[in-house]
């Protein structure tokens, strides 16, 4: 019969975060992590949960959402394979601001506050790892923040631009369907329809469904200017 903690142990070896923990730190952690198998639109957490730990995906997508009082929806953040999140409230023990939900089927990992912590003050290269996940967090609020001084076609455009920079390459796969990007860039789904579609007439991408070919990378970071 397979162990669960060894097999839990060795997809923990395998992610950036915990790698660089020796065998002992890693059986630590393995033993407080829970394995989550969710299908897609379920909730992993919910507005004013308590924070008992941290999240990390082994496989799928989750989208982090705010909701208003009057039920509006603004997605903040489509995050997927290797990611983490819930490290904020965790280390502050302050309850989640966001909800949390499965856009697929989806492998999710649930570590114990006070387990990262210990780890944390063992492995400086873990703790170092841990504020970098916050310091990137926090550098992409801040640019979100900024974005709102710029105009929707900019605001598109600057997303293209970026997800085609870290994959480098000018032939891209919308990462979440066009409604969840809306969301996520504060357009209503017609905003963005009409969008991609000015961008495809004056020459500047294709689509095919969620396929975004970049034609003239040079024009279109010109309309950043």
């Amino acid at each position: 019969m397979t162990d669960p903690t060894a097999s839990l142990k060795g997809i923990l070896a395998n992610t950036s975060l915990f790698k660089m923990l020796d065998e002992r730190q890693l059986d630590a952690i393995a033993s407080d992590t829970s394995p989550m198998r969710l299908k897609q639109n379920s909730s992993v957490v919910n507005q004013g949960d308590a924070s008992e730990g941290a999240f990390w995906i082994v496989y799928g997508q989750v989208k982090v959402v705010l909701y208003s009082g009057r039920g509006g929806e603004k997605t903040l953040e489509i995050l997927g394979h290797s990611k983490c999140f819930g490290l904020g409230e965790m280390l502050l023990e302050r309850p989640h601001l966001t909800c949390v939900k499965t856009t697929i089927d989806s492998m999710l990992l649930h570590t114990g506050r006070d387990t990262i912590l210990q780890a944390a003050k063992e492995n400086f290269g873990f703790a170092r790892e841990l504020m970098t996940c916050i310091g990137h967090q926090f550098y992409g609020l801040v640019q979100e923040i900024d974005s709102y001084s710029q105009s929707a076609k900019q605001r598109l455009v600057s997303y293209l631009l970026k997800q085609s920079r870290r994959e480098t390459s000018d032939n891209i796969e919308l990462v979440a369907n066009k409604s969840l990007i809306a969301s996520r860039l504060s357009f209503t789904p017609e905003t963005l329809s009409r969008l991609f579609h000015e961008l495809a007439d004056e020459g500047i991408i294709s689509i095919a469904g969620r396929r975004i070919i970049i034609l003239n990378s040079e024009k279109m970071s010109s309309l950043m200017e």
